[in-house]
C-alpha cells in the first residue's frame, strides 16, 4: 500500500523548478545539439501545463546567457519550441563560477519566476564541457545555502572533480564520453532529481498521510 501512495505523489507533487545551465562555449559546438536534445528530452518528462513545474535554460561561455526564465513560459509546447530554437552562443573562456553567481542574482529569484520562497523545490542541470576557468567553490555553495539541488554531466573535456565538488553529493556528478551519449544517463540523473526532491519537501509525510488514509478507507 505504501507504494502505491508514494508513487502517486511522485506525479502529483511536488513542482519543481528546474534550470539547465549550457555550455555554450567554442569547445561544445558540434555536441550542442545533443545537449538540446537532451533538455529536450528531459522537459518532455516534466508536468509543466499544470503549473507544476517551470524550466529555465540559460547558456554560457565567458558570460552567462538566460535563453528564457522560469516564468517566460507557462506550457510545455512553448518551452519545446523554445529549446529547439537554441542557437550554440560560442566564445571562450569557460567561466562556470560567473555563471552559477549569475543564476544565484538572475535566475533563482522570485522577480524571474523562482518560487522558491514557496517552498517549491530548486533544481540546477549543469551540461559542462571543459573545465572552467575561474573559481566554482562559492558560487556553488552560495546556490547550495539558497537550498538549489545541483547535478552536472560532463563530457570527456570536463573536470569530474570539479563538477562532483560543486554538485549536492558527488554521486550527483555523471559523465558521458560525448554528449551524444546523453540518453545513456537521463534516466540516472531524473531518478536522482526525484528521490531528492521528495526527501527535501517537507510537507511530504502530510501528502502520504492523506493519500495512505484515502486507501485505507
Amino acid at each position: 500500500m505504501f507504494q502505491i501512495s508514494s508513487s502517486l505523489v511522485v506525479r502529483q507533487y511536488p513542482g519543481r523548478d528546474v534550470v539547465f545551465l549550457l555550455d555554450g562555449s567554442d569547445g561544445t559546438r558540434t555536441g550542442f545539439p545533443a545537449m538540446r536534445d537532451f533538455v529536450q528530452r528531459v522537459v518532455e518528462t516534466l508536468s509543466v501545463d499544470d503549473n507544476k513545474d517551470r524550466v529555465s535554460v540559460v547558456q554560457y561561455s565567458r558570460d552567462p546567457a538566460a535563453q528564457f526564465f522560469l516564468n517566460t513560459y507557462m506550457t510545455k509546447g512553448q518551452i519545446l519550441d523554445a529549446v529547439r530554437g537554441l542557437r550554440h552562443k560560442g566564445g571562450r573562456p569557460l567561466n562556470t563560477g560567473a555563471a552559477l553567481q549569475y543564476l544565484r542574482d538572475n535566475v533563482f529569484t522570485a522577480s524571474a519566476g523562482s518560487r522558491q520562497p514557496e517552498g517549491v523545490p530548486q533544481v540546477l542541470i549543469l551540461l559542462s564541457g571543459g573545465r572552467s576557468f575561474d573559481n566554482v567553490d562559492a558560487p556553488a555553495d552560495a546556490l547550495k545555502q539558497m537550498g538549489v539541488l545541483i547535478f552536472a554531466i560532463g563530457s570527456r573535456g570536463s573536470d569530474i572533480i570539479e563538477l562532483q565538488k560543486l554538485s549536492d553529493d558527488p554521486s550527483y556528478a555523471l559523465s558521458v564520453s560525448e554528449f551524444t551519449d546523453l540518453p545513456s544517463v537521463q534516466q540516472q540523473l531524473q531518478a536522482s532529481v526525484e528521490a531528492v526532491v521528495i526527501d527535501v519537501t517537507p510537507e511530504l509525510p502530510t501528502v502520504l498521510g492523506m493519500f495512505s488514509s484515502m486507501f485505507s478507507t
